[in-house]
């Protein structure tokens, strides 16, 4: 990590001599992961089948950096703050166009065993449950096979305060966003939570959340998620389960799908991984996917989707990585339309990623 401290003393400040000094430390760090990947089917693709072969961000983790820094007030509190953007390397651009910082912007106070809260652009209670302890694939890998995780806990939202405190064994987070319509004060409300709860080696975890669309009040999504972890002395496996009731249209959006809002879409997600460290240097992880819908394009109707990930890492050292991943989705009646133009795809990518 790159660590720049800035000392920020009162006399600087043109403050009266002898007044107390703050120091804030501030830490430059990010990811840069890119890959060659294949699609057997894409929209908009070229080739044979539509096939194509590109280069795209990465499949562990997206290409990020950031700054993040804290200040000591004493007594064991402090004030931090966190500014993250996406890019690709692949071309340079940023992945979010128009937003200076586009994954998180947000400062908070730690109040040490009281907790934190931090107001900002954040991650959703939910996305952070999985992505940090129960997703096999840590909701990182490509939007092929992310589509589940990302559609239930929807990562990230602007205008969120929250709230986050571990008690013992026992973690949990309380999250509000405001919405920005002054007509109708719930649109585009969400609230969120989660629990996780370690007992030995067995993790278990539970996440409730509830959007407002952003342009009627009226239509909304639920989810309700639980999940389990277990730590074997080389292996960790992992399952868990999604509730989700959409009628903003948003899971039909990221899954690929017909947006059609109003319409009260149903899924019962599930998924299960192992990730296995086979030596100090390879880890191998396998992940599996499954959602049965209702109501996706009309009432009534009801269709399958299903997603296998095979992935292995060679560490080259404690922050440079080699990778290979396969990937197979299958769908099928109603959600027949989340793959551009056949009813399964076959991926597979070869990619290297460096923290800094």
């Amino acid at each position: 990590m790159k660590h720049i401290t800035l000392s920020l003393a009162a006399a600087s400040l043109g403050l009266a001599a002898g007044a107390a000094s703050a120091e804030t430390s501030v830490t430059l760090y990010g990811i840069a992961d890119v890959s060659i990947r294949y699609l057997s089917t894409s929209a908009g693709s070229v080739g044979e089948d539509g096939s194509r072969v590109s280069m795209e961000n990465g499949a562990i983790s997206n290409s990020r950096w950031g700054l993040r820094g804290s200040e000591d007030l004493g007594n064991g509190n402090r004030a931090f703050f966190r500014l993250e953007n996406g890019f690709n390397v692949q071309n340079g651009k940023s992945s979010v166009s128009g937003k200076t910082f586009s994954r998180l912007a947000y400062v908070g106070l730690d109040g040490g065993g009281i907790g934190q809260l931090t107001l900002g652009l954040q991650n959703t209670p939910m996305f952070d449950l999985l992505a940090d302890y129960f997703d096999p694939l840590t909701v990182g890998n490509y939007d092929q096979n992310a589509w589940l995780p990302a559609a239930m806990s929807r990562v990230r939202t602007e205008n969120m305060t929250k709230y986050a405190n571990t008690i013992g064994d026992l973690s949990l987070a309380l999250s509000w966003a405001n919405g920005e319509s002054w007509e109708d004060r719930k649109a585009g409300q969400q609230y969120g939570a989660s629990l996780r709860y370690m007992i030995g080696k067995l993790g278990l975890g539970a996440a409730y959340q509830q959007t407002y669309d952003g342009a009627d009040s009226d239509l909304r999504q639920r989810v309700w998620n639980l999940n389990a972890s277990y730590q074997f002395d080389s292996a960790k496996v992992f399952a868990g389960y999604f509730n989700g009731r959409d009628e903003t249209g948003w899971v039909n959006a990221v899954m690929g799908g017909t947006t059609t809002a109003s319409l009260d879409r149903k899924d019962n997600g599930y998924f299960a991984g192992v990730t296995w460290q086979a030596t100090p240097r390879w880890a191998l992880t396998g992940a599996a996917y499954y959602d049965r819908s209702k109501n996706v394009v009309e009432d009534g109707d009801k269709g399958k989707r299903y997603a296998l990930v095979a992935v292995a890492e060679y560490s080259l050292s404690k922050r440079s990585q080699l990778y290979g991943t396969v990937d197979w989705n299958k769908v099928s009646d109603a959600a027949s339309g989340e793959i551009a133009g056949k009813s399964n795809q076959v991926g597979a990518a070869v990619g290297f990623r460096h923290i800094f």
